[in-house]
């Protein structure tokens, strides 16, 4: 790690990204170090801590963020079992960029806004038990694809999917014109 790069906050450090080094190199090692500070500086302090899977799932569709009906397409200890392997394959953001967009865009955050409730991960999984509806051979497979960079649901799919309050799964929509010459 370069000591420069000590004390700075994530901020600070993918600025850095727009500075050639003493080499006249891109930084690019400052914006691997904005990621990792960015997740100890603000998203692990803004983040809600539930202490197991259970306790997060049955408050999220209690309060009404999840929809009950794409959970209860699966056994717990499938989504258990889904959710272990979203978070052995140990994904990390290569940018401050990407994770910095994930939260501020894709995250489910509490009503107000304030604070996160799903990691990337999470996001993953629900959208993977939603699009699978009951299959548990697709569901794994689509986690395995979007967690590796593989596969990239569309925004509002990877957005919406398995949220109780949510907008539609697609943003094309096909219109009706008649064609007329008059």
């Amino acid at each position: 790690m370069n000591p420069a790069y000590e004390g700075l906050d994530y901020h600070a450090l993918n600025a850095m990204l727009n500075l050639y080094d003493a080499n006249g190199k891109i930084q690019f090692d400052a914006d691997k170090r904005a990621a990792r500070e960015y997740f100890l500086q603000h998203v692990n302090q803004n983040t809600v801590f539930f202490h197991s899977l259970k306790e997060r799932l049955d408050y999220l569709v209690e309060k009404e963020y999840y929809e009950p009906t794409v959970i209860e397409k699966y056994s717990f200890d499938f989504i258990k079992e889904l959710n272990d392997f979203a978070y052995g394959k140990k994904f990390r953001f290569e940018t401050f960029l990407g994770a910095f967009k994930y939260y501020t865009s894709y995250t489910l955050k509490t009503f107000d806004g304030k604070r996160y409730l799903e990691r990337f991960e999470d996001r993953v999984v629900m959208t993977a038990l939603a699009l699978a509806d009951g299959d548990e051979k697709l569901a794994t497979s689509l986690v395995d694809e979007i967690i590796s960079g593989r596969f990239q649901p569309a925004t509002p799919t990877f957005l919406n999917a398995g949220k109780a309050q949510r907008g539609e799964l697609v943003s094309c929509f096909l219109l009706r014109i008649e064609d007329n010459m008059e």
